[in-house]
């Protein structure tokens, strides 16, 4: 358990970014752990969840390290008339360090610090910067080109648990929903909300998902021993490994973790780093937690036979289907906020970010927001099980935004900068911080290549309705 230091834990920024983190990573996808479990097996997959979590956190903490690597020896720069053109910036990016740097006007004992009046701007220091910090231009581009690719998966396999349960709670009712769920609510609603400007309403909405979610656990807990045949199975009846299926449980475990490109926000909330690695520690614990949990109840209540995600296993009734209403109303306001970053993106590609109130521009982002939209529902026709998807985009773009970029980046800043600034004692802590990050980044680059192997193996050979449609 993290170790909670000082008066960490009882102030308003601490709170926050643990509920944040809570909200981030538990959620749709939990739901589709016992079924993973099932394929990988009870050990496999509790221990496997349970390490990706740790080594989640421990890319968040280098993270947190990477950003003040870079307020130590970088001077951001808002816009790039500030120091000459783009490409005299990426240039002094590349060979950055300290004895070279620009120094502020300010003086605190005699060291230069950097100057950083508007790093407030929260929408400065993301996910990107570490890239850029680390690698220029190139890192930059590669980072966003990450988060884009990983938040087009992330809407889809919302697209497409909104359309199941949509479907699902109709036929709770008698209905049929005549594919109204699948090919006109998705995603016609969507780009609809995407076209919106501010999403604070939304956001609002949003936020209380986190009621669903815990409404629909307690159901879960509840009823399912209940509404089960004899209760919990005997373990040794269960698998307790099964390699050839540990992709899956990988997947979907990255899937849930992968919340780095919120923790630079989740960063803005306390000046404290202490304070913030508390938060992103206990944060991660109660992930871990649940979600192992999760996964082992629904398994050992159901077995083998545990079927998509973990709804599509207890009874059908008044409360269900409410919960499954009340998910979908929640992700769907969900959906606009996980399109901002590849739409900010795709808006500063273009060249049209930013108003300046006429009408071809505006038309231009519209444009934009639709087609990213379509995009992210062409990958729910391509992928159009959840469960598979989950593990696909989990797998490779979780891992690469999660696992791979952010030891890659921290080892790129040691390597690069000065080490009277990295926060290190000697030359042998220093090497063995970049021996670990090169050891995780190959260890992320392992859980890429083996998830995507595993998923193409199953699109070729889908299993009918795995996690799909209860």
């Amino acid at each position: 358990m993290p170790k909670q230091p000082g008066s960490c834990g009882s102030s308003r920024a601490w709170k926050i970014i643990v509920l944040s983190f809570i909200k981030c990573s538990i959620g749709a996808g939990s739901f589709g752990l016992p079924y993973a479990l099932s394929k990988a097996g009870y050990a496999t997959g509790a221990i496997s969840i349970i390490i990706m979590g740790l080594i989640s956190y421990k890319t968040m903490l280098l993270m947190v390290h990477s950003k003040t690597i870079i307020l130590d020896n970088f001077l951001l720069i808002p816009s790039p008339p500030l120091l000459g053109g783009e490409e005299e910036q990426d240039s002094s990016r590349k060979s950055f360090q300290n004895l070279d740097r620009p120094l502020s006007k300010d003086i605190d004992g005699g060291r230069p610090q950097a100057s950083f009046d508007f790093i407030h701007n929260r929408g400065l220091f993301i996910y990107s910067t570490l890239g850029e910090g680390a690698a220029g231009r190139k890192g930059k581009v590669i980072s966003e080109f990450a988060v884009f690719i990983l938040m087009i998966g992330i809407t889809a396999s919302y697209m497409i648990f909104i359309g199941s349960n949509f479907t699902s709670a109709l036929n709770d009712l008698n209905l049929d929903d005549g594919g109204i769920g699948r090919f006109i609510l998705i995603p016609v609603l969507p780009c609809l909300l995407s076209l919106l400007r501010t999403f604070d309403i939304l956001a609002k909405v949003a936020s209380l998902g986190i009621f669903c979610v815990v409404g629909a656990l307690i159901i879960i807990f509840t009823f399912g021993p209940i509404e089960s045949n004899g209760g919990f199975v005997d373990v040794f009846d269960l698998d307790a490994a099964s390699m050839s299926e540990l992709p899956g449980v990988l997947g979907v475990s990255a899937f849930l973790l992968a919340i780095h490109p919120a923790v630079m926000s989740m960063a803005e909330e306390t000046d404290d780093e202490e304070e913030l690695v508390s938060a992103l520690g206990w944060g991660c614990f109660v992930v871990i937690t649940v979600n192992t949990g999760l996964a082992l109840f629904g398994y050992f209540l159901w077995g083998d036979e545990v079927n998509g995600y973990i709804f599509c296993n207890v009874n059908s009734h008044g409360l269900i289907t409410a919960i499954k209403f009340l998910l979908c109303v929640e992700l769907m306001c969900s959906l606009p906020l996980a399109l901002r970053p590849p739409i900010e993106i795709a808006e500063k590609l273009f060249n049209i970010e930013g108003s300046d109130g006429t009408m071809g521009r505006e038309m231009k982002k519209n444009v934009v927001r639709v087609t990213i939209v379509l995009l992210s529902y062409a990958l729910t026709i391509g992928v159009p099980v959840f469960q598979d998807l989950l593990e696909l985009v989990g797998g490779v773009c979780g891992g690469a935004v999660g696992f791979v970029i952010p030891p890659l980046c921290h080892a790129r800043l040691l390597l690069i900068c000065d080490d009277d600034l990295l926060g290190y004692n000697s030359r042998w802590e220093k090497s063995k911080a970049i021996a670990l990050d090169f050891f995780l980044t190959g260890l992320g680059v392992i859980v890429m290549i083996w998830t995507m192997y595993g998923s193409l193996l199953k699109l070729m050979a889908p299993e009918d309705g795995a996690g799909d449609v209860c």
